[in-house]
């Protein structure tokens, strides 16, 4: 599960928005975020949760969207989609190598401005990419 994660952020961040990502230490500043469900008939359920600066919204922006103006309401679509993409790739690339495991993806939900001390975590990815930080994480259920 950790390996189809790490692959499928690098493959948004490096293959579709064309960046370049870095593991960091280091995350600061107002963050939103999103959460997301994968589960499977053989691991369980897991919570991912990934918190973005409003930066790389920004970036997602001008890549896909180019001239059409945002406010903190439109972030809140963003946030599930980029959640989706993520999660949803990582979801794909599991089911490839366990074709006999059934995975299903939840709905994301929008967290708002959030204070990601405040979720525990079982693992936690932090980035940099192009000079703003994020970070993904996810607890196991149950």
């Amino acid at each position: 599960m950790i390996r189809a994660l790490e692959d499928s952020i690098r493959h948004f961040f490096e293959d579709i928005l064309k960046g370049k990502l870095k593991e960091s230490d280091q995350i600061s500043g107002e963050l939103y975020g999103a959460s997301i469900s994968l589960s499977s008939s053989q691991e369980g359920e897991f919570d991912f949760y990934l918190f973005f600066p409003k930066q790389v919204f920004e970036k997602f922006r001008k890549i896909f969207l180019k001239n059409i103006t945002f406010d903190e309401s439109d972030w809140c679509d963003l946030a599930k989609e980029m959640a989706n993409e993520i999660i949803g790739h990582a979801k794909l690339t599991l089911k490839e190598s366990n074709s006999n495991v059934e995975y299903k993806l939840g709905i994301p939900e929008y967290l708002g401005r959030v204070d990601f001390s405040n979720f525990k975590l079982d693992k936690a990815f932090t980035y940099d990419f192009d000079g703003d930080s994020f970070r993904i994480g996810y607890r196991k259920n149950g």
